[in-house]
């Protein structure tokens, strides 16, 4: 059974800022994963969250697994990746809290 995919803004607004290719590539493999997300995700240490390779993009998920439902919360280019995610770690989950 596919999972379902929810986008939270801030990976929106990353999206709109990368080219239209290699935006179109990332949401193309989040599209692929859906069927069989633990094939595709590894998970993070120290922090809540799973990470997807996308060539030099690395796209930081949460997975609830009981709803079956990931969340594409943001995009980095993989030599930023480990930096940028410390700005998440204290406000995991408050990024879904929007809606």
């Amino acid at each position: 059974m596919a999972h379902d995919l929810e986008y939270a803004d801030a990976i929106q607004e990353t999206l709109d800022q990368l080219e239209t290719e290699n935006a179109r590539r990332i949401i193309k493999k989040l599209d692929g994963i859906l069927d069989f997300p633990d094939h595709f995700l590894d998970r993070l240490k120290n922090h809540p969250g799973y990470k997807l390779r996308v060539g030099d993009f690395r796209v930081l998920i949460g997975w609830d697994k009981d709803d079956e439902t990931l969340y594409a919360i943001d995009v980095f280019e993989r030599k930023n990746e480990y930096r940028e995610l410390g700005k998440y770690r204290e406000v995991w989950g408050s990024w879904r809290d929007d809606d």
